[in-house]
């Protein structure tokens, strides 16, 4: 939901990330980073360094940029891993879907994390939200973003959510293979 903190959390999340580029259709992130246009970021070096902090302002054809970010951070995974946060997914997810899942699902093997940010857990692709291996979730009032919430982290993850008030940490799920429960 809009004043939620989803930005702020995302923002917080990556402080500490060596190279992250943001793609930012609200131009949120604006002291997080270098600017660059999606085409120029390609004909750029920039993402191959060391330390890269780079943020994506889209123009007018957001699907159009977001493809062409993604490509560009795909192409520069040789240089070293870096995190693509992909914020408002909700504004070009329609467009994109098949770019974001692809990047979801596959960035890894090109050494590209991503991140999804959206006010609305419908607005991630049903993909992303299935091969999601963290999920942090702030105000969700919607009973299709709950129900999705629910289809894929369970019941405990929904009910954590629909408690969640301004103030409190992130209801938090993790996928369980990741952390394995230790027999004794």
């Amino acid at each position: 939901m809009p004043g939620s903190g989803k930005t702020t959390h995302a923002r917080a999340r990556l402080a500490s990330a060596r190279r992250v580029v943001f793609f930012d259709p609200s131009d949120d992130y604006g002291d997080d980073g270098e600017r660059f246009d999606a085409a120029d970021l390609a004909d750029s070096d920039v993402l191959t360094g060391t330390v890269v902090r780079v943020v994506v302002v889209p123009g007018d054809d957001v699907a159009v940029d977001f493809a062409a970010t993604v490509a560009a951070c795909r192409a520069a995974g040789a240089a070293g891993g870096l995190v693509l946060c992909a914020d408002e997914v909700g504004d070009y997810s329609a467009k994109c879907a098949d770019v974001l899942t692809r990047l979801h699902r596959n960035g890894h093997h090109d050494g590209v994390a991503s991140v999804l940010v959206s006010q609305c857990a419908v607005d991630i692709p049903k993909t992303c939200r299935r091969t999601a291996t963290r999920v942090s979730s702030l105000l969700q009032t919607a009973s299709a973003d709950l129900d999705a919430l629910e289809t894929e982290y369970g019941a405990d993850f929904r009910e954590r959510v629909q408690r969640w008030r301004p103030g409190d940490p992130p209801a938090v799920w993790t996928l369980p293979t990741l952390y394995p429960s230790r027999k004794e």
